[in-house]
This record gives structure tokens, C-alpha cells and sequence, in this order.
């Protein structure tokens, strides 16, 4: 019998490895997927082998891994010279738990962004886009995050889109950008109002910002749409980097222009 949630014990580096596990069975399109493998070996050190994990390889420690198949959060299958393992659909749900209470993302800088977006003063101001973002963060957390991934391309955009709308209103240039469609040109033009009062080191991150816009829209409108090639599926890891990124650049613009004008509102 399975124990509760909150009373299975895990060491920080043993969630660390079904976190790893988890997000990498989630970066390889469904149609795609296959067991994680690892040679046989007396040694305490493990190879796991996935072409989800970053170069398709993670070392994990023997006790981590009995660990984790003995709290039922992964199942492994010995063959011959090797063994395979799995994330069970209850390691799945204790991933999702750990991600909703920590509240913390994958990353440091993940973290610092989403405190920024979670802090009172930017609520104030972008209260729609935040509540979009918002949204699109809790998708990912699904245990149907498969068929969620077209909401979260969506609801960036919406965000992004609710951003622009205050930007542009904020600083009257709304009558020569009418069009809440035309996000990134509403952004750049905010920004290049603004460029005589920033530094260069400023004024050449925020050219580089805008540029990475229109990678960022791009990305959106496939997710939006569900576009993709012929051999390319989308990933969990396409809805992480839109929901990410949405909130670095969201980020980004509102500290830049707050130390232009700290005081407008």
C-alpha cells in the first residue's frame, strides 16, 4: 500500500532526480517516448540513458533510484545486462504536488521572475496580464498538461497582449497603435520613447529584447495554433519556455522603464 503524499520522506536529491525524470519523459513527444535505460553494473553510481535528459544521460546514485521505485513514484523492470525504469503515473502526481506547494520553478532565475510578477506592484499595474500568465503557469502543472498546451500558447498571448494595452495607454501612444494585435510593435515603440534616458549598455538590451519579441511571438502563435512540422511534436518543454520566457520579458520591460520613470503609475 502506497503511503500519502505527505508522508513519503525524501531527500532534496531524490526529488531532484524524479523531478529530472519527470521533465524529461514530458520533453519527448508522446508518439515518441520510451523507458529510461541503465547498463547493469556493481557500482553505486548509476548511468540512466533517455533522449529527454540533456545528452541523454543523467548519473543518479543506486539508493536514489530503489528509493524512489520503493515509494511506488517509479518502476523498474530488470533485463539482461541492463535495466529500464519508468515514472508511474503516482510519480507523475507527486511531481505535480512538489512543483504547487514549493513555489518554487525549476531555476533560481525562474523563481526571482515569477516573485517580481507575484509582488503586489505588478499585480497593480498589469492586473490582466498577470491573471493570463497566471493561467498559462497552472497549465503546466496539469495532469493534462498534453492537451493543455494549446491554452498556454493562448493565454501568454493574452498576456502579452494585456501588457502592450497598459504600456501604451500608460505612456498616450495608444492613437498611433490602436491595433491590440500588433503587441510587439506597441512594446518597441514604448521602448524607443524611452531610449534617450537609458544607458547604452540599456538601450542595446532592450534592441535585443525586442528582437527576441518576435522570436517569443512566433513561438506563441505556434502554440496557439498547435503549428508544427511534420516530424515535431509539441513538448512540455514548449509550454515551460513560453510560460517562462513570457514572464522574463514582462519582467524586463516593467523594471527597464520603472527606472526610467519610477514614479508613473
Amino acid at each position: 500500500m502506497s503511503l500519502p503524499f505527505d508522508q513519503i520522506l525524501l531527500e532534496q536529491k531524490q526529488k531532484n532526480l524524479l523531478e529530472a525524470l519527470v521533465e524529461a519523459e514530458r520533453s519527448v513527444p508522446p508518439d515518441k517516448r520510451q523507458l529510461f535505460e541503465a547498463p547493469s553494473s556493481q557500482s553505486w553510481l548509476e548511468i540512466l540513458q533517455h533522449p529527454g535528459l540533456p545528452d541523454g544521460e543523467i548519473k543518479a546514485h543506486r539508493q536514489d533510484i530503489e528509493i524512489l521505485d520503493q515509494a511506488n513514484l517509479i518502476t523498474i523492470s530488470p533485463a539482461k545486462n541492463f535495466y529500464r525504469l519508468y515514472v508511474t503515473p503516482r510519480g507523475h502526481e507527486y511531481y505535480r504536488e512538489l512543483k504547487q506547494h514549493s513555489g518554487q520553478p525549476v531555476e533560481r532565475v525562474e523563481n526571482y521572475a515569477r516573485n517580481f510578477l507575484n509582488a503586489e506592484p505588478f499585480r497593480r499595474k498589469y492586473p490582466q496580464a498577470y491573471e493570463k500568465w497566471l493561467q498559462a503557469e497552472a497549465c503546466l502543472w496539469r495532469e493534462d498538461w498534453e492537451t493543455q498546451i494549446t491554452n498556454i500558447g493562448h493565454d501568454c498571448r493574452e498576456a502579452v497582449q494585456k501588457f502592450a494595452e497598459i504600456l501604451i495607454n500608460r505612456y498616450q501612444l495608444h492613437q498611433e497603435y490602436p491595433d491590440q494585435n500588433k503587441d510587439i510593435g506597441r512594446i518597441k515603440a514604448v521602448i524607443e520613447q524611452h531610449k534617450e534616458n537609458l544607458s547604452q549598455k540599456e538601450k542595446k538590451f532592450l534592441d535585443s529584447l525586442v528582437d527576441y519579441w518576435k522570436a517569443l511571438s512566433g513561438l506563441l502563435q505556434r502554440q496557439e495554433h498547435g503549428i508544427q512540422d511534420v516530424d515535431e511534436s509539441l513538448t512540455w518543454e514548449d509550454g515551460r519556455r513560453v510560460v517562462f520566457q513570457t514572464a522574463i520579458v514582462m519582467f524586463e520591460v516593467d523594471r527597464s522603464l520603472s527606472r526610467v520613470e519610477p514614479n508613473c503609475i
